[in-house]
């Protein structure tokens, strides 16, 4: 991982405030998450196999620094800054020209009165409920909803990354278990005020029930405008979006049940694209750790038409709760383009 001089100023920086932490008011806290797995991946494109060790394999692997601040007895300001990194290379980013700072980084407040705002590169509105609500989780590699959502998954068909530069991020206190969030991120486009991603999302817990809905609109203009390797999604030619998801889990004791529909119509330079997708999965409790099975199908119709079916079924062995251990199979199956398999085991460590 190669950094500059900033880069080394600004991390010698957070951990003098680090060691200052104890004596003075601020608060700052250093923390990770490192996954790798070794197994085979084969996309539906892709002519054979190939074996590899991997990060990512439930989980992208980052490391994050955050400060908080007191002000007073309800409000308190904080700094966070959270760099993906590919632990079987040393590289930084997810892909080589991802954001240095591409988990989060961003400056906020938080109140129980008011709720929390934060302003910078901070996580779009799908993210959280897609991730809620589908048994593998934020899995890349392994969950057919992420698959079929983020490009950055290998295909998915929705435009916006994970985490939204430029952006204010607005999340209520909760009433009764109800919590609404709104994000706004700008297109910084002279003289084009309306190139921008707008979204929200309401998520309900209580007992074993989780629900969410979410919506949100990308306008990336032409398609020399912007965005990096994850942005457009995988519709060819694609300029604008609507999405909409809805997701469900109950906890059951026995099991864990969860299911997701989401709609998406899409401009293109070729003309219109609708996309329906659901998911359902399952997690069942089985010794130390469950049992995780999931399926998802896309339908494109309009400007492209065609199908997409994934399932992915494995374990996660709970070693404690800073480890885990986990094998997964994944099956995806692309009309007009082929079959894939992808299977592995490995490790999660969270710091």
């Amino acid at each position: 991982m190669k950094l500059n001089n900033n880069t080394l100023a600004i991390l010698a920086g957070g951990l003098m405030l680090s060691g200052a932490a104890g004596a003075a008011q601020p608060q700052a806290k250093f923390y990770g998450l490192l996954d790798l797995w070794a197994g085979s991946i084969e996309k539906p494109a892709d002519q054979d196999n190939t074996a590899q060790l991997a990060g990512g394999g439930m989980s992208t692997s980052f490391l994050g620094a955050r400060v908080d601040y007191k002000v007073n007895d309800d409000v308190t300001v904080f700094g966070v800054a959270e760099m993906f990194l590919r632990p079987d290379t040393g590289e930084d980013g997810r892909y080589n020209g991802d954001e240095f700072f591409g988990r989060n980084a961003y400056i906020g407040a938080s109140s129980q009165t008011w709720g929390e705002l934060k302003a910078g590169r901070t996580k779009s509105p799908f993210f959280i409920p897609m991730v809620i609500t589908n048994s593998v989780k934020d899995s890349f590699a392994f969950s057919p909803m992420i698959l079929h959502t983020y490009n950055g998954g290998n295909g998915g068909a929705v435009m916006g990354d994970t985490t939204w530069n430029d952006s204010l991020n607005y999340t209520t206190p909760s009433f009764g278990g109800l919590k609404a969030n709104l994000v706004y991120a700008f297109g910084e486009e002279e003289g084009e005020s309306g190139e921008n991603k707008v979204g929200g999302n309401l998520i309900y817990r209580q007992g074993g029930l989780v629900a969410t809905v979410s919506a949100m609109r990308v306008r990336e203009g032409t398609l020399d405008n912007g965005g990096g390797a994850g942005e457009r999604g995988n519709i060819p030619g694609a300029t604008d979006q609507d999405a909409a998801m809805a997701g469900l889990s109950y906890n059951f004791g026995v099991a864990t049940l969860y299911g997701q529909y989401m709609t998406l119509e899409t401009d293109t330079t070729a003309g219109d694209v609708d996309t329906d997708t659901w998911q359902a999965g399952v997690a069942v409790p089985v010794g130390p750790g469950n049992v995780l099975a999931s399926y998802a199908n896309s339908d494109f119709s309009g400007a492209v038409d065609y199908q997409r079916d994934t399932w992915a079924a494995g374990y996660d062995y709970v070693v404690n709760s800073q480890l885990d251990l986990y094998a997964m199979y994944l099956h995806d199956d692309i009309d007009d383009v082929g079959t894939g398999s992808t299977y592995g085991v490995g490790a999660r460590f969270k710091f």
